[in-house]
């Protein structure tokens, strides 16, 4: 794909909210609980119409994140997803995981590594990338990964189905380099929870 590929001028796209402002806000609050309570199964509200290679979820996370100060990244040849986020939100579109903000994960996408994403610095570690990772399903019970960490009480189980070692060994990668890090989202229809970078994992 060239570069007047990536910004050249885009054909109308499908819906996104019916209500932008509300909705965002919904789903805005929906991340921050997440973040909060890792491990925690949030819904959220699903966009009217959703490109065929993410879950409504993650393009929700899309519409509320993502503006024209943001530049996102998904593999090449998710052309729709690219084009929708795009679109909607007026986000600039990454040649490479490492140059974005937001790294949008299909299902059935290879993780890129995590070392190559902005890591953010110890003295700045807010300026890192979030990675939004679609899985096959997700769920808590009494079985999955136990998570331990801030936002925490004890323990928690997270049932994670689909790519699930892969993201974790690209996730293991800059565990050491703390503060500096990736949080990440994990999505499955309109459902996601979150693993901030504080969040050890135990399978």
């Amino acid at each position: 794909m060239t570069m007047d590929q990536l910004v050249a001028p885009l054909a109308p796209c499908g819906p996104g909210f019916a209500d932008p402002v509300a909705q965002s806000q919904r789903v805005f609050r929906a991340i921050m609980d997440a973040m909060s309570r890792p491990g925690s199964l949030q819904h959220v509200d699903a966009p009217q119409e959703v490109p065929e290679e993410l879950w409504p979820a993650s393009a929700a996370v899309g519409l509320a994140l993502l503006d024209h100060d943001t530049s996102a990244w998904l593999p090449l040849d998710c052309l729709a997803a690219r084009d929708w986020l795009r679109f909607h939100t007026g986000c600039r579109l990454a040649t490479s995981a490492g140059d974005a903000d937001f790294v949008f994960v299909p299902l059935g996408r290879d993780c890129p590594d995590f070392a190559t994403m902005k890591l953010g610095t110890d003295e700045e570690p807010h300026r890192s990338a979030m990675v939004v990772v679609d899985v096959a399903g997700l769920g808590t019970g009494d079985a999955g990964w136990r998570l331990a960490g801030p936002g925490i009480r004890g323990d928690a189980l997270l049932r994670v189905d689909g790519p699930a070692r892969e993201f974790l060994r690209a996730r293991d990668t800059v565990g050491a380099l703390f503060p500096r890090g990736v949080d990440a989202i994990l999505a499955h229809g309109s459902r996601m929870a979150a693993l901030p970078r504080t969040t050890r994992v135990e399978t």
